[in-house]
């Protein structure tokens, strides 16, 4: 079942166009690998979809709702995760970090204290919940980070660079997490082999448009076309 559908998405900052004509699908529970070079768009495209901000053109729907920044109830339905974790973590610990987003008036500190737990529990980190962010190791910062946008129960999670700067076991307990998650999920990087390990499908973006789409697996072996877009073969694959 369809969760996700991009039709004719296009951004321009200022002059410039950054995303032209893109179009994709994504069943629920799926995952969508977005790859390429260096200022392709991978980043824009996430976010957009989850929705701050508007495209020059297109149209973003989660479950057949428009995702625009406008649409606050819409943009409820996607969780983003950023790059770099501490853009994500400002709270004293990590539990307040986590419920920050559920803290309104009428949820009491221990009702967001135990959603925080819960999520934590989904993000393999609710052993760091009364940690201080600043005394977390990069992967525990990067499963905290992902802990505080699942705690809103998004239909779909964005991930940018979610291995990034990962020790190799750090790096392995993340793919493994995002290979379980109960959400779909896009996840946009430069890790090939992060990739070819999540599987599901793959959306190559080059010069802004989409270059090639279909099985990660697959696409991840054509050495031909990861070459013909400033891109290398996984290293799990090379022979080199």
């Amino acid at each position: 079942m369809e969760i996700l559908k991009v039709t004719g998405l296009s951004y321009r900052y200022e002059d410039a166009p950054v995303l032209r004509d893109i179009g994709f699908s994504l069943e629920r529970g799926g995952r969508l690998c977005v790859a390429g070079a260096n200022g392709s768009g991978k980043s824009t495209l996430l976010e957009l979809i989850a929705g701050c901000m508007k495209p020059s053109s297109g149209e973003i729907l989660i479950n057949g709702k428009q995702i625009s920044p406008a649409n606050n109830g819409a943009r409820r339905m996607t969780g983003m995760v950023f790059q770099d974790p501490d853009n994500q973590l400002f709270m004293p610990t990590v539990w307040e970090d986590t419920a920050f987003a559920v803290m309104r008036p009428g949820v009491s500190p221990a009702e967001g204290r135990e959603l925080a737990l819960e999520a934590l529990r989904a993000a393999g980190a609710e052993h760091l919940a009364d940690r201080p962010p600043y005394r977390l190791s990069g992967g525990e910062k990067q499963r905290a980070a992902i802990a505080s946008a699942l705690i809103l129960k998004p239909e779909i999670l964005l991930l940018d660079e979610p291995t990034a700067a990962l020790d190799p076991r750090a790096r392995r307990n993340i793919i493994a997490l995002l290979r379980g998650l109960g959400c779909a999920a896009v996840i946009a990087g430069h890790d090939l082999d992060m990739m070819l390990d999540i599987g599901g499908d793959a959306l190559f973006l080059h010069n802004g448009r989409i270059a090639a789409q279909g099985r990660a697996g697959e696409l991840l072996r054509d050495g031909a076309f990861l070459r013909s877009i400033g891109l290398e073969l996984p290293l799990g694959l090379s022979r080199d």
